[in-house]
């Protein structure tokens, strides 16, 4: 009896484990904490007017800093479903005739915490930008990520808000908001 109470409860565990719920980013808490290089956050389009805002630090480097809108890709799907988040990506796949028009538009917001920074941007995306691809997850996805601002601002901290500004409900696939330091070899 306690085998099979153990069983199930396994079975459930792994269920629940396995799930992973589609998240409103206005549902996260703000945060104070400012973040780094290589943070990435859920950043679901689905609805429309989902926001995010946080705090990063951009450092002293020669090279720029990137904020991307990530595709996520899961390399278990069907074919099907992969070329669909490729057509998105790229806005076509082989033997496609025209371009898929680009389904998001966003509002990126970056203003320095500090005074003496004066530099701040206020962005609507409405245009592709692929960026670059690369395997994540223990080689079980592709971040397919779409550039949403590249440059090498002044040393310091930023606020950075994102909103989404049209619901796309056709994107069933996860997404991403990523900041990082560009170190790839070209």
């Amino acid at each position: 009896m306690a085998n099979k109470i153990l069983g199930n409860l396994t079975v459930l565990i792994g269920m629940v484990a396995v799930h992973i719920p589609c998240i409103h980013a206005s549902d996260l808490p703000a945060s104070g904490k400012v973040r780094e290089s290589g943070f990435h956050t859920p950043f679901p389009v689905q609805q429309g007017g989902e926001a995010i805002d946080v705090l990063v630090k951009f450092e002293k480097t020669e090279r720029a800093y990137g904020l991307y809108l990530v595709l996520v890709e899961d390399l278990n799907w069907s074919m099907r479903k992969k070329e669909d988040l490729r057509r998105v990506h790229r806005g076509w796949v082989f033997g496609d005739e025209g371009t898929l028009p680009y389904p998001f538009k966003i509002r990126l917001r970056i203003e320095p915490v500090e005074k003496s920074n004066q530099k701040s941007f206020d962005l609507i995306i409405t245009d592709r930008s692929p960026a670059f691809s690369q395997y994540a997850n223990l080689d079980k996805e592709i971040w397919r990520a779409q550039k949403l601002h590249f440059s090498a601002l002044p040393e310091g901290v930023y606020r950075v808000r994102l909103e989404n500004l049209a619901a796309v409900p056709e994107i069933d696939f996860a997404t991403l908001f990523l900041f990082e330091k560009d170190n790839r070899k070209y």
